[in-house]
């Protein structure tokens, strides 16, 4: 089975993240922060390993944006963005 995994910003997009993953998960395998635990995780690293196992994923985008990371906790990354600059 397909796993899709919803990506956005929580509060203003709610109501569309509750109708998208319905319909997903009434054929596929839908992932959102809404079926993470609290497990004391980094969120960077719970989002990263969901990603890793699905299939597709979607982003919703809107004008807001959620929390603002001061540093790239992730090891081994590759990325060239603003953070791993500012730490070498």
């Amino acid at each position: 089975m397909l796993k899709i995994f919803l990506s956005s910003t929580f509060r203003d997009l709610k109501d569309y993240r509750i109708n998208l993953l319905k319909q997903i998960n009434s054929t596929l395998y839908g992932i959102g922060m809404e079926t993470f635990t609290p497990s004391g995780e980094d969120s960077q690293y719970t989002c990263l390993e969901n990603i890793d196992e699905c299939d597709i994923v979607i982003f919703l985008i809107s004008p807001y944006y959620g929390s603002f990371i001061e540093e790239c906790k992730i090891s081994g990354c590759t990325a060239r963005c603003p953070l791993k600059q500012q730490s070498e």
